[in-house]
């Protein structure tokens, strides 16, 4: 039983919701080669061990080309690992379409996986974010008009954004802010946590004749909302910048190393550094500019004494305390295909991956990883 069960945009430039849920999807550079560098197929290697995701499940096989084709769906919805995020040592994946999954690695690196699922709550809907709160793990979607695969009329729930997964009670319940109780057909499109208990959203409405943005700041702790302005809901999405008095020094000497390390962008694109940690509920966000026209995320795996950046061409910058940063190559993915995040569990790197087609992705999956001593 699930608990409480009913309980082309306006901006010209890249829009909030973008860049707060970029990393999340298909390249914004498509046809730029940012993403999916011209490679051969994966070889073999004994420190990989890869990973597809079928039916809302994990499947071996020897290299991502090897696996079942998949009929290519829209980023929105298609399966795919869409965030990550642990929750008491343990590592969870925001699986699109299914629900989530938790990834326990064994001495020698070998995975296990336990599968939370509820098509119900998820088919046809985009998880952006998983957050750590309150002894759950939660999960912002939403639905996606433009890229879809079922009419809006066709969901049996609507009218939701937050959805926690309590591992006490092996269930889903619900969240529903202020805004979206009034206004059920408002989508909570931009999501920026600006705490584990504080939220800003950019919901949006769409019908044939118009298109409405609204702008809030919620408190899960006290259910209390307020509205916001944009340029608040900007500035929560992260600092916009990736250098100067703005930043830490360490941070601004790892983005530069990072863009030394990066291949040349066209005018108007912008740098997004993620950053997340074991430890940390909310990841932190940089961006070399507060919108843009396209934008390059730089997912970054962040432990004491040491950052790792996943670069858009599939190598992982380490960057150690006292120690000079060192490139690690990961394994060569087939044309099509690229890495979209990086994650450390132990001596390994969870590294989601995916066959991209402009916005549409096909075969998606994980790789683990073990890291050279």
């Amino acid at each position: 039983m699930h608990c409480l069960r009913k309980a082309g945009e306006a901006h010209r430039r890249l829009r909030p919701s973008v860049l707060a849920a970029a990393f999340a999807a298909a390249c914004l550079l498509a046809g730029l080669g940012a993403c999916s560098p011209a490679k051969p197929s994966a070889a073999a290697e004994p420190a990989a061990s890869w990973y597809q995701l079928r039916a809302g499940s994990f499947e071996r096989l020897e290299r991502p080309g090897a696996g079942l084709a998949v009929a290519f769906r829209p980023w929105t919805v298609q399966g795919r690992v869409a965030d990550m995020a642990f929750m008491s040592g343990t590592l969870y994946c925001g699986l699109n379409g299914s629900g989530i999954a938790s990834i326990v690695l064994d001495a020698s690196g070998v995975p296990s996986f336990t599968y939370h699922a509820d098509t119900l709550i998820f088919a046809h809907r985009t998880i952006t974010t998983l957050i750590p709160r309150e002894g759950g793990l939660m999960v912002h979607l939403y639905y996606n008009a433009l890229l879809n695969d079922a009419p809006q009329q066709d969901l049996t729930l609507t009218g939701i954004s937050l959805v926690s997964y309590l591992p006490a009670k092996a269930d889903f319940v619900f969240l529903i802010p202020p805004f979206q109780r009034k206004n059920p057909d408002y989508e909570a499109v931009g999501f920026a946590p600006v705490t584990e208990n504080q939220f800003d959203f950019e919901w949006k409405f769409t019908d044939a004749g118009e298109t409405r943005f609204a702008y809030t700041r919620y408190n899960a702790d006290t259910q209390a909302e307020e509205k916001e302005t944009r340029d608040a809901y900007l500035r929560a999405l992260g600092v916009p910048s990736i250098s100067g008095d703005a930043v830490p020094a360490d941070l601004g000497a790892f983005f530069a190393q990072c863009r030394t390390s990066l291949p040349a962008f066209p005018p108007g694109t912008s740098l997004q550094f993620v950053l997340r940690s074991q430890s940390g509920a909310v990841r932190r966000i940089f961006r070399s500019a507060s919108e843009s026209d396209a934008a390059v995320v730089v997912p970054v795996f962040e432990e004491p004494g040491t950052r790792l950046a996943l670069l858009s061409d599939g190598r992982v910058l380490r960057a150690s305390a006292g120690a000079p940063a060192r490139i690690i190559d990961l394994p060569a993915l087939p044309r099509g295909y690229r890495y979209t995040d990086v994650m450390k569990s132990g001596t390994c790197l969870i590294v989601p991956w995916e066959e991209s087609r402009f916005t549409d992705v096909g075969r998606a999956g994980i790789l683990v990883y073990r890291l050279p001593h």
